[in-house]
This record gives C-alpha cells, structure tokens and sequence, in this order.
C-alpha cells in the first residue's frame, strides 16, 4: 500500500513535469548568482537549447539580459546558468 506522502510527492512530481522550465523570467533574490562554474558531465552551457556552438553564445534572451551579451565566463562544459534547458 502507497503511504499518504508518497502519494503526495507523486502528485506533486506530476504536476512539476508538466511545467514549462527554462527560459522564463523569474525573479530570485540578490545574493543568486544565476551562472555558475559545473562539473563536467552535467548540465552545462555545451549540451544546452540555446548553446550556439558556431559562435560560442548563449542565444536566451534573459541571459543576454543579465550578463549584459551571450558569452560566458568559462568553458561551455564548465558552465551553466538558470536558464538551461536541454536540447530536443
């Protein structure tokens, strides 16, 4: 039998799936830092939706926003920012 509360964290990991992620404005507070340096291996700027290879630029538009450009500080595997979203 299914406890009460893992019924509610399987209701509450549907409803999260079914959000729409990256992308999005969203506002955190002051002391975020929305782009960090990462391991290699998991998410980064390299395997990322708005990743352009070609020109080594992020293309998301709140991104740009907050840094000011689509460059980033390190290397595209070594680098990640809240608005990663995988590639289809």
């Amino acid at each position: 039998m299914i406890s009460k509360k893992t019924k509610l964290i399987e209701e509450a990991n549907k409803r999260l799936l079914n959000e729409e992620y990256g992308g999005k404005q969203f506002e955190l507070p002051t002391n975020h830092h929305p782009g960090i340096k990462v391991p290699k291996g998991g998410s980064c700027c390299a395997n990322c939706e708005y990743w352009n290879q070609a020109d080594k630029l992020c293309t998301n538009e709140y991104y740009i926003k907050w840094n000011g450009n689509g460059t980033i500080p390190a290397p595209a595997d070594e680098y990640c920012s809240d608005w990663w979203e995988g590639k289809d």
